[in-house]
């Protein structure tokens, strides 16, 4: 028994020592996959580092390893070429605030601004494995703008002034223009300490606007020129602002007395020459309001109920329709009298007798 169990221990150490033995084979190299084109696929097990951001449905990614991070020490991603990516994150997402306003007597709702928290993801950065690879919703600051819609909901909640002006509707060239600057200054919001320009508001007065050729003065004299009658609009509206009690900040009287307002309570406005401005240095928001139809002509302001303001009381306008002072055609002939007093007058410029209320100076009134 010794003997056979001899020979079989020869036997199973020759047949474990064999070259043949299964474990000593070399194992075979992997091929690596291949997608429907032959182009190679990565091998699944390898973890990229993905830096994804979403806001409002929008999504960016970034592989960072082009910018140097090797997926462990956050010290090797260069910042730098981080935030060269992430400057085309933050134009999609920031925005400066919009105040609310009107347009067409309809309210606009505001818009809040928003500006992307470099901070809040400069801190990302310091722990970047911990945000690897799943969604991060961009941190943003959000903040309202001067005017909210809350403001102007309210803002027609007091009256604080009004003031009224007549014209002659069958002038209608200069009723039109009437209607046209009214309407621009129609529900306009003047915040707390803003200066309200009325050149700036109403814009410049051309034909190609709409406005027309009508009565205006120059140098004390009554000539034709594109916009006439909107001082109309602009004297109205000052005697509104004074009786509310807002700060006249800019004022210029016509060369010439004029006949829809009291002496001394107009206001000429010119393009590129006089201008009527005012501040609101109350503690709310005022709103313009003005309206032109059937030779009246109105403007009142209106604040909220919490506005604290000083009325003034100024005098009436005239209210009859005054006569207006004929425009002499250009080859016209005048009495004696009045060529005499033109050849003792200096001569106007040629910008100045032209008509042209883009060009006229100071001494124009629309």
């Amino acid at each position: 028994m010794k003997i056979i169990g001899f020979w079989l221990s020869v036997i199973l150490f020759v047949c474990g020592c064999t070259p043949g033995d299964a474990s000593l084979k070399p194992v075979p190299k992997q091929k690596k996959a291949k997608d429907h084109s032959g182009a190679e696929v990565k091998d699944q097990n390898q973890i990229k580092s993905l830096f994804i951001m979403k806001y409002e449905g929008k999504e960016w990614r970034l592989d960072l390893s082009q910018t140097g991070f090797d997926g462990i020490d956050p010290t090797t991603l260069d910042r730098d070429a981080f935030y060269r990516w992430f400057s085309q994150v933050e134009k999609e997402i920031d925005r400066q605030p919009k105040s609310a306003y009107f347009e067409g007597r309809q309210l606009v709702p505001h818009q809040n601004g928003r500006k992307v928290d470099r901070a809040e993801v400069n801190h990302w950065l310091d722990g970047i494995h911990h945000y690897l690879n799943r969604p991060l919703t961009v941190p943003v600051q959000i903040w309202s703008p001067p005017i909210t819609t809350e403001t102007l909901k309210r803002i027609k909640e007091k009256h604080l002034a009004s003031y009224s002006t007549v014209y002659n509707p069958h002038n209608v060239n200069r009723a039109h223009n009437i209607l046209l600057s009214a309407r621009a200054i129609d529900h306009q919001v003047v915040n707390v300490g803003e200066v309200f320009s009325f050149n700036r508001t109403v814009g410049i007065r051309s034909s190609a606007r709409g406005y027309r050729p009508a009565p205006v003065i120059v140098r004390g004299e009554y000539t034709e020129g594109v916009g006439g009658g909107i001082c109309q609009t602009s004297s109205t509206l000052f005697n509104s602002v004074e009786r509310a009690g807002l700060r006249v900040v800019q004022r210029v009287s016509h060369s010439k007395r004029v006949t829809y307002v009291p002496a001394g309570r107009d206001a000429t406005v010119s393009w590129g020459g006089p201008d009527f401005q005012f501040q609101n240095q109350l503690n709310r928001p005022i709103l313009i309001q003005a309206t032109a139809g059937n030779g009246h002509l109105s403007v009142d302001i209106y604040g909220s109920s919490d506005i604290r303001h000083r009325p003034k009381q100024t005098r009436e306008a005239p209210k009859t329709v005054p006569e207006t002072e004929k425009v002499p055609a250009p080859n016209e002939k005048r009495p004696l009298d009045e060529n005499i007093k033109k050849f003792h007058r200096d001569p106007l410029p040629p910008d100045q007798i032209s008509g042209n209320p883009e060009t006229n100076g100071g001494g124009r009134g629309d």
